[in-house]
């Protein structure tokens, strides 16, 4: 399975951003971690993505206050993710909070943004993906992300888009 991770695209979705995110090939899922919720179906409907997981940010006003849920826990491909934006577990300060939750869980994946800057690191066991942002980075180019996972194969990075 060939997952898109998005984050903090703040409803701002240019063609430039499609046409980069395209050459990385089809994939089977688009995951949007927040700002703007909306963003997900668009995305979603723009590259021709059938499944869609994506969680409200602080910035998702009226998802909040519909109780829309802030964190997702769901296998795929015999891994357990976390789809979270992160601001309920104060990930600018740090991952703390976050990663006592994902543990409690015990969860394999964590996917979230909220802090504009990309992460692909492991830590304690703990996969912690943050694709950046697609419009407003905070360490330099915009990005995303992809996961490739199968029960025999595993991998993620982060891409930068070129406009």
């Amino acid at each position: 399975m060939k997952i898109l991770i998005i984050s903090d695209s703040h409803n701002v979705i240019l063609d430039s951003q499609i046409e980069d995110i395209k050459k990385e090939g089809l994939f089977d899922l688009l995951i949007h971690c927040g700002d703007k919720y909306d963003d997900a179906d668009k995305l979603a409907q723009k590259l021709k993505i059938d499944k869609v997981l994506n969680v409200p940010g602080n910035c998702d006003y009226n998802y909040n206050i519909m109780g829309t849920k802030t964190n997702i826990i769901q296998e795929i491909e015999g891994k357990k993710f976390l789809v979270t934006h992160g601001h309920t577990h104060n990930v600018k300060v740090d991952l703390k909070r976050l990663k006592g939750y994902a543990k409690k869980n015990k969860v394999d994946i964590v996917v979230y943004g909220h802090t504009h800057k990309a992460q692909n690191e492991t830590i304690d066991n703990i996969l912690f993906f943050n694709p950046g942002s697609t419009i407003f980075p905070k360490d330099g180019k915009a990005s995303f992300g992809v996961i490739e996972i199968s029960k025999d194969y595993f991998n993620s990075k982060l891409v930068q888009l070129e406009n």
